[in-house]
């Protein structure tokens, strides 16, 4: 299970370089994007967070032998992916999938020295996302992207099926001849919890620098509120209800590394639509910008809801709880259209106050009928 130990200060300086490919990612998002842009802006994100997860899983099965020149090669790739992700689908587009070749090549490398398989996410262990990435830097748009895709593809399905089936190996066999590796889940749902954070960071920072260059009219400082509130509401339920990965505990690995992708990324799309509606305050959103914050919204929730669904958990659960926070957030990407900016931005704090409501409400209802129990 693991030692418990902290994230280390290289782990965490670590961190703060892939804050840089956020906001480089989040800046993609400013003014009406397409729900093209929007699609691009998820895959780029997902080649961030698969060469961040190398090395998250890496130095969390490796410790305290972490490969610090490794780590500091690999933090340098990132950063150059960075630097091109404005320019990522156009005259950067080579440059960024270099880095990510390198950054990934490099990962093979330092998992080799840990003599241990990673069966929990094994695309960190092989290479067969990355090849379609390699052939793309020779290859013209819009092939080039279409193979993105398909590395990118091929990395998720490849770790969700081969890790689901064989997370609970121990002993070597003839297909993997390392012994597993054994993670410490306590030091990975704190990585995992820290790239929350880092996110929502990131949201509450677009806040901040657009009220900080808006007149702060009255439209301003409501949206200003609600987006702030909106963001806390985010974050109660996911510190307080997250979803933390465990080998024979609550839910998997395999099953925890996408829906922490997805909820990464849906924050961070939240975040860029609250900075637009900032921007334009007294308007009314775009289709873009209703997109952004209610497919961000919705897919927020929906990672939940699988959660739960492989939780198990309870059929009214999902009806009252789980239905509303998808299916609210679409209507009102829809629909929205009729409503002000301001207005948008206080609906999509009246979806996320259902939801803790409801949790609240379902809480106190089970610890009555424990009561019950008890005196009965």
């Amino acid at each position: 299970m693991g030692t418990g130990r902290h994230a280390s200060w290289l782990e965490l300086f670590f961190d703060l370089v892939v804050v840089a490919a956020i906001l480089q990612l989040a800046h993609r998002l400013h003014g009406e994007p397409t729900l093209r842009d929007i699609g691009i802006f998820v895959a780029l994100y997902l080649a961030v967070w698969f060469a961040w997860i190398s090395f998250t899983l890496y130095a969390n099965v490796a410790g305290e032998k972490t490969r610090r020149r490794a780590m500091i090669l690999a933090m340098f790739g990132i950063a150059v992916m960075a630097a091109a992700v404005p320019e990522a689908t156009g005259e950067r587009a080579v440059v960024f999938a270099v880095a990510y070749v390198v950054v990934r090549l490099l990962g093979l490398h330092t998992w080799a020295a840990t003599r241990r398989t990673m069966l929990a996410w094994p695309s960190v262990q092989f290479a067969s996302g990355i090849v379609p990435w390699a052939v793309s830097i020779f290859t013209p748009p819009p092939v080039r992207y279409a193979l993105w895709g398909a590395g990118l593809t091929v990395d998720l399905v490849l770790s969700i099926l081969v890790g689901g089936w064989r997370t609970r190996a121990s002993a070597p066999s003839p297909a993997y001849p390392l012994p597993a590796a054994r993670l410490d889940l306590t030091h990975l749902a704190e990585r995992l919890g820290l790239f929350l954070i880092i996110v929502l960071g990131e949201g509450v920072l677009q806040l901040v620098t657009a009220a900080g260059q808006a007149r702060w009219t009255a439209d301003v400082i409501t949206v200003a509120v609600a987006g702030f509130v909106l963001l806390i509401g985010l974050w109660w339920p996911t510190f307080s209800y997250g979803i933390t990965p465990t080998e024979h505990g609550r839910l998997p690995v395999w099953a925890s590394m996408p829906l922490h992708f997805l909820g990464v990324v849906s924050i961070t799309a939240v975040a860029a639509g609250l900075g637009a509606l900032m921007d334009h305050a007294d308007g009314h959103p775009g289709p873009g910008v209703r997109w952004l914050l209610g497919g961000g919204l919705a897919a927020y929730f929906l990672g939940a809801v699988a959660g739960t669904i492989l939780l198990r958990q309870r059929v009214f659960w999902l009806l009252y709880w789980g239905v509303p926070g998808v299916a609210a957030p679409v209507l009102l990407a829809i629909y929205g259209t009729r409503w002000s900016n301001p207005a948008l931005a206080w609906l999509l704090v009246a979806v996320v106050a259902w939801q803790a409501l409801y949790v609240w409400f379902d809480e106190r209802r089970i610890k009555r009928r424990g009561k019950r129990l008890q005196v009965g």
